[in-house]
């Protein structure tokens, strides 16, 4: 049954200070406007009294969004970003509200991307799950710039189907057709949906969940977040055949382009899916998220980087507890203490460089209970990589100094591990 007076649920007053709060949660970079998040917030009343009324009215209009590009992962292209302003944030958040309550009821449980109560742990456990029942192999297709290329008119199309408030409606065309400030220059949208909008998520669930029910409909296991997916199959020759019939589906059924050149059929081992493998029936972190994490490791602990240890510890551990946070659930036991032993070994090497000087070396052996004669035998290379990997050095900078330093260890993130002996790497 197609639903009425949807737009009243928008502009309900309730609804839009929910969607503030979320907006405020959220924080961001300002839009063409350049009123913060916090300017908003000092005229909160007055400016969602404003919006409530020109929504009511329908005087509504969406300001071009502020173009940004930022670092897209694993790759060297950059990813295209719209930057709404504040005012219209909350908009999109609370139609964005009003669509979950519509929408979410009918997209499957193999959906997991932004939905409440959902999560990338959830979906590449249940990756891991579908492997363990013998789907050892899978087509990972890869939709071409999938949030620009959302063709607007299957968006409306969708939508109506749902929703019988014509209202409602041109609000979302009028979003959609908002455009894009680029270095001071307007810039039509005839297509897509500008990442960073509180909107584009849920757009893209309604596009994709069409996806879903053919995957669905054909009986294919699979596993979706966002525009990333795996579908599981038994055997290479089952992958190829609903590689070939799915991208047949998004290309002349969705208009939906698909990158070829990043599409395959594989080995579910071979295959990452938001920065994992299931390997051996285990989930582990990807080899590219892995060497991602050690060129970050890289950059923060460059021997010539001239802050403190204690400050380049502390914001070592900003990085290390966002990335375990999210990695943390990877099951191979010793990676994590395999990638710590690395990062002493990283740390270790600018300390060296830091003290500089041989003599200084010699003097902190003494310090931490070497014999005068045996420290004074000890001539440390002190700008040699390979000095690290000498026992004096690891004696002097063992776990226990680590720890004076305040570094926290990803090993302490294992569960039910032991801890390594003082001088381990």
């Amino acid at each position: 049954m197609r639903q009425e007076k949807v737009l009243e649920r928008v502009y309900h007053p309730g609804r839009l200070r929910a969607a503030w709060q979320q907006v405020q949660e959220n924080a961001g970079a300002a839009g063409i406007d350049n009123m913060t998040v916090a300017e908003f917030g000092q005229r909160a009343e007055e400016l969602l009294t404003l919006i409530h009324e020109k929504l009511k009215a329908g005087t509504y209009r969406f300001k071009p969004a502020r173009r940004a590009l930022i670092p897209k992962e694993g790759a060297s292209k950059m990813r295209k970003l719209g930057i709404p302003v504040v005012m219209d944030r909350v908009v999109g958040q609370s139609i964005n509200l009003a669509f979950a309550e519509i929408f979410d009821p009918e997209f499957t449980n193999s959906n997991f991307g932004f939905r409440r109560g959902k999560s990338q742990h959830q979906a590449i456990r249940q990756v891991q799950g579908i492997v363990s029942e013998g789907y050892e192999w899978c087509a990972s297709i890869d939709l071409k710039s999938f949030f620009d290329e959302i063709p607007h008119n299957l968006i409306l199309t969708l939508i109506r189907r749902k929703i019988a408030d014509e209202r409602l409606v041109t609000l979302i065309a009028r979003a959609l057709k908002a455009g894009v400030m680029v270095e001071g220059i307007f810039e039509k949208t005839t297509k897509g949906c500008p990442q960073g909008s509180p909107l584009s998520p849920m757009l893209s669930n309604i596009v994709l969940n069409e996806l879903d029910h053919e995957l669905e409909r054909r009986g294919h296991r699979y596993c979706r977040w966002a525009d990333d997916f795996l579908i599981l199959l038994r055997s290479e020759r089952a992958a190829q055949r609903v590689m070939d019939g799915v991208v047949r589906y998004l290309e002349e059924e969705l208009n939906l382009p698909v990158n070829k050149d990043k599409s395959e059929v594989a080995k579910i081992k071979d295959a990452p899916f938001l920065g994992f493998q299931v390997l051996r029936g285990k989930i582990r972190v990807s080899n590219k998220a892995r060497i991602r994490f050690k060129d970050k490791i890289r950059a923060l602990t460059r021997r010539n980087n001239p802050l403190s240890m204690y400050q380049i510890t502390q914001e070592l551990n900003t990085y290390l507890r966002g990335w375990v946070s999210y990695f943390g659930i990877q099951e191979f036991r010793y990676l994590f203490r395999d990638l710590d032993g690395w990062i002493r070994s990283r740390l270790r090497s600018m300390q060296l460089k830091k003290w500089k000087n041989p003599r200084k070396f010699q003097r902190i052996m003494i310090k931490t209970g070497f014999k005068l004669q045996q420290a004074h035998r000890v001539w440390v290379k002190m700008n040699k990589w390979q000095s690290v990997e000498r026992k004096e050095v690891r004696f002097v900078m063992n776990l226990k100094w680590f720890r004076e330093q305040g570094l926290i260890f990803l090993h302490d993130f294992t569960k039910h591990t032991p801890e390594p002996s003082l001088f381990s790497r």
